[in-house]
């Protein structure tokens, strides 16, 4: 499957306080819905690269902004 970078960048541009408290929300939601489950998806792909790699995340979303 592929993802869209620029949707996973504008995920990331929140910064990672914003995206523990919107993923934090969602799960308490149980919500069998695609579209919450895509954004959960791709809201723990965020966290995931500003968490491993934050100094690439900003350059990625300095350049795609």
């Amino acid at each position: 499957m592929i993802r869209s970078v620029e949707r996973d960048v504008k995920a990331m541009s929140l910064g990672l306080d914003l995206v523990n408290s919107e993923i934090t929300a969602l799960e308490k939601l149980n919500s069998s819905q695609r579209s919450v489950k895509k954004r959960l998806e791709r809201l723990y792909a965020a966290r995931q690269h500003l968490v491993d790699n934050p100094e690439d995340s900003q350059k990625l979303i300095d350049r795609l902004n």
